[in-house]
C-alpha cells in the first residue's frame, strides 16, 4: 500500500505544472479537498471528508446544503480522485444519491426535503445500495423484496456490493414489492435492527473505500423514508436523471484518478529528462482526459439548459459512461510503456493508481448494453437495459 498523505504532498509541489494546468482547465470548484492525515484509515478519511462538508455538497442552501449544481459537485468528485481515490469512488456513490435527490425535489416539490434538511444539519453520508450478489447486467431489477406494511414496508435481500457500508448514516436502497411489477427507492437508516454489515469485498482496487455487503433480514422501513415508488422496469424522469447524474460524476471521479496517475508519469519523466517517444506518449494519455473531461462537463451543462432531455438524455449518459471506460484503457495503454515497471511495483504510487482506476469497469450499467442503448435510442427503437431484450 501506499501513503496517499504522501503521494498527494508530492504532487501538490507541482500544482502549476503545464500538464496540470492544462488538465485541470474547466473545472472549477469552492470546495477542495485538503491531502489525506497521514496514517489514517480509509474510513476515517471518509469521515474527514463528511466533516468538512462534503456530505451537503448537493443539497440546496434553503434546506442548509451548499446548492452545488451538477458541475461543480463533478469538478469537487475531480479534485478528490485526484488527492484520494478510493474515498472518491467510494464518496462518488453519496454524491450521485444525495444530488439525486435533491433533483428530484427541484421536480416535485415534495415533502422530501426533509430527508434533505436532515442530511444537511447532521452531515450524514448516504450509501447507495443497488448492486447485489451475482450481479445483473439490467441494473434496473432487484432481487430484495419489499413486503407492504401498515406503516410501510419489510425489506429483506443482500446488497453488494456496498461502498460506505460502515461510514454510512443512510442506505439508499431498491426493492421489488411483493405481488406488484414496482419497485421503491427509499432510505433506511443504518442502525436499523435487522440490517448487518457482512462480508469483505476482494477487490484488487478500491482497498480503502469501506465496501462490504449489507444484508436485509425483515428490516422495517417507514413509509415517509420512502420517495420513489413506480414500475420496475419502466424508464421514467427519474431513471434518467439518475444516469446523468451517475455517468457525470463517475467519469469526472475518475477523470481525477487518471490525471493523477498522468501526473506521476509526467513527473518521472520531467525528473530524468527522458523525453523522444514518450513525450508522444504523454501526449496522447493527455488528449485523451481533455476529451473525456470535456464530453463530462458538456453533458452536465446540455442537461441543465435543456438543450438535451428525455431518452437523448439517457442515451448521451450512457454514451459517456461507455467511453469512460474505453478512455481509461486507452490512457493505460500510452502509459504503461512511459512508467515501466512502476506500474507493478509494491509501494509505487503509480501501481496503486493502476489498480484503482481498475474499478471503473465494476459499475452499472454493463458495458455489454450500452452501445445498445445507444444505438435503440438513435434507430427509434424501445430503450432495454436487459440484455435478453
Amino acid at each position: 500500500m501506499t501513503n496517499p498523505a504522501a503521494d498527494a504532498t508530492e504532487r501538490a509541489d507541482h500544482t502549476e505544472a503545464p500538464h496540470l494546468s492544462l488538465l485541470n482547465a474547466g473545472w472549477s470548484t469552492a470546495w477542495t479537498p485538503g491531502p489525506p492525515r497521514e496514517g489514517a484509515s480509509g474510513a476515517d478519511r471518509i469521515r474527514d471528508l463528511a466533516a468538512n462538508g462534503y456530505a451537503a455538497l448537493p443539497i440546496p442552501r434553503e434546506f442548509g446544503g451548499a446548492g452545488a449544481n451538477l458541475v461543480e459537485v463533478a469538478a469537487v468528485q475531480r479534485a478528490l480522485g485526484m488527492v484520494d481515490p478510493s474515498a472518491a469512488i467510494a464518496l462518488n456513490m453519496h454524491a450521485f444519491t444525495v444530488g439525486l435527490m435533491a433533483d428530484y425535489w427541484q421536480r416535485h416539490r415534495d415533502s422530501s426535503w426533509m430527508l434533505l434538511e436532515g442530511i444537511a444539519r447532521t452531515g450524514a453520508l448516504v450509501a447507495s445500495a443497488f448492486a447485489e450478489p451475482g450481479g445483473s447486467p439490467n441494473f434496473m431489477s432487484s432481487r430484495s423484496e419489499a413486503v407492504p406494511t401498515g406503516k410501510g414496508y419489510r425489506v429483506s435481500g443482500t446488497k453488494f456490493p456496498c461502498s460506505l457500508a460502515t461510514t454510512a448514516t443512510l442506505v439508499c436502497l431498491t426493492a421489488r414489492v411483493t405481488g406488484t411489477d414496482d419497485t421503491i427507492l427509499a432510505l433506511c437508516p443504518r442502525s436499523s435492527p435487522g440490517l448487518t454489515v457482512e462480508g469483505e469485498w476482494s477487490s484488487l482496487g478500491m482497498t480503502d473505500s469501506d465496501t462490504a455487503g449489507l444484508v436485509l433480514r425483515d428490516v422495517e422501513l417507514d413509509d415517509r423514508l420512502v420517495f420513489h415508488r413506480g414500475p420496475a422496469d419502466v424508464i421514467d424522469d427519474n431513471v434518467i436523471s439518475g444516469m446523468v447524474w451517475f455517468a457525470v460524476l463517475l467519469s469526472a471521479t475518475y477523470h481525477g484518478v487518471l490525471s493523477g496517475l498522468l501526473d506521476v508519469a509526467y513527473r518521472q519523466v520531467i525528473r530524468a529528462q527522458a523525453h523522444g517517444p514518450r513525450t508522444a506518449l504523454l501526449g496522447r494519455a493527455t488528449r485523451e482526459l481533455l476529451t473525456l473531461g470535456g464530453s463530462c462537463r458538456q453533458l452536465a451543462a446540455d442537461v441543465a439548459s435543456g438543450a438535451v432531455a428525455g431518452r437523448a438524455a439517457l442515451a448521451a449518459a450512457v454514451g459517456l459512461r461507455a467511453s469512460l471506460s474505453d478512455t481509461r484503457d486507452r490512457v493505460l495503454a500510452a502509459l504503461t510503456p512511459v512508467i515501466g515497471s512502476r506500474l507493478y511495483g509494491k509501494g509505487q504510487a503509480a501501481a496503486s493508481l493502476l489498480v484503482d482506476s481498475l474499478a471503473v469497469h465494476h459499475h452499472p450499467p454493463s458495458l455489454l448494453t450500452c452501445d445498445d442503448v445507444v444505438g435503440a435510442f438513435c434507430t427509434g427503437r424501445e430503450i432495454s437495459f436487459d440484455p435478453a431484450v
